[in-house]
């Protein structure tokens, strides 16, 4: 199993918030997706309910950058969240 901070946007910062609400894997990661990772993120952490951090999660998930991600992707796992 890879550390959640091996995946591809995930620095220290996130990677310690993450595994505080128990995704300590990039395979936890992978199994929950990215919109349920960034609610229970913001449950504890409301701060992160931004772009940036759905963001980067949707890359982690896919295993790329977020600045990868198609256009499209970008703007249906970002549209109603605050920048």
């Amino acid at each position: 199993m890879a550390a959640i901070e091996d995946s591809p946007n995930i620095g220290k910062v996130l990677g310690q918030r993450l595994r505080t609400v128990g995704i300590d894997t990039r395979e936890k990661l992978e199994a929950m997706g990215d919109a349920d990772a960034l609610g229970r993120l913001c449950a504890r952490f409301p701060e992160d309910a931004c772009i940036h951090t759905r963001l980067a999660l949707a890359g982690a998930v896919r295993g790329i950058r977020w600045h990868d991600l198609p256009r499209d992707v970008q703007a249906d796992v970002t549209r109603g969240l605050a920048r």
